[in-house]
């Protein structure tokens, strides 16, 4: 009888171990056999978006721009307004404007006290507003057409003082507002503008600070055409 010694038969048992492994493990493909994962084909809805250059650059160059609309008044009657504006923009978010407009200035009560006391105590006539100001651009916009097309904007803001050349005002005016404008053309956009102008005026013995709001649309015309 072969009798085994403990070392011989704890060395066959691992040889044997490894070899079922071995086996087990034979059908199974190598690292540099297997195929390289199938790549994730994105839709285009669902490819991201890389960060668009702007279409419309506004640096160093002028905006000339009619406008016309309301002239809400605070102490007389209100009435429309029309002018216009010229801007200098130093970089695409900052630039200075000045802003010249025309409106009917009235108080529609003095007809009522004129039928009253028998003599108009209001002079009706024309006021020349005349403003300045800080133009900053802090947001930037795009706005998808019906044509698919991109039409970039601006919400700007606006801060300055001026004056208002009529008898019922007194001293300078201050002023403040946001205006959104849209690029229509590489030349040309649409604007929308909207000033509290405050000053102190005084009618019919009444004398106060006033808010008077502003609001004018036009199309500016941006200088030079070809830049």
């Amino acid at each position: 009888m072969i009798r085994w010694r403990a070392p011989v038969r704890t060395s066959l048992a691992i040889g044997l171990l490894v070899t079922l492994v071995r086996a087990a493990g034979g059908d199974e493909p190598k690292p540099s056999e297997t195929a390289p994962p199938t790549a994730v084909c994105l839709d285009d809805d669902d490819a991201r978006k890389g960060v668009q250059a702007r279409t419309f650059l506004k640096q160093h160059r002028f905006e000339l721009a009619p406008e016309g609309g309301l002239y809400a008044s605070d102490l007389l009657s209100s009435s429309y307004a029309w002018g216009g504006s010229l801007a200098f923009y130093f970089t695409e978010d900052l630039g200075i404007e000045t802003t010249f407009a025309m409106t009917p200035v009235a108080l529609d009560v003095d007809k009522s006290l004129t039928a009253f006391f028998g003599d108009s105590r209001f002079t009706e006539g024309r006021g020349v507003l005349g403003l300045a100001a800080l133009v900053w651009s802090p947001i930037h916009f795009k706005v998808k057409t019906s044509g698919e097309s991109v039409l970039h904007g601006d919400i700007e803001l606006a801060v300055g003082g001026g004056k208002l050349w009529n008898d019922t005002a007194q001293g300078f005016a201050l002023q403040a507002g946001p205006r959104v404008e849209l690029y229509l053309l590489r030349w040309l956009s649409l604007r929308l503008d909207v000033r509290d102008v405050m000053l102190i005026q005084e009618a019919v013995g009444e004398t106060r600070l006033t808010n008077n709001v502003t609001v004018l649309g036009g199309l500016g015309l941006w200088l030079p055409f070809g830049f």
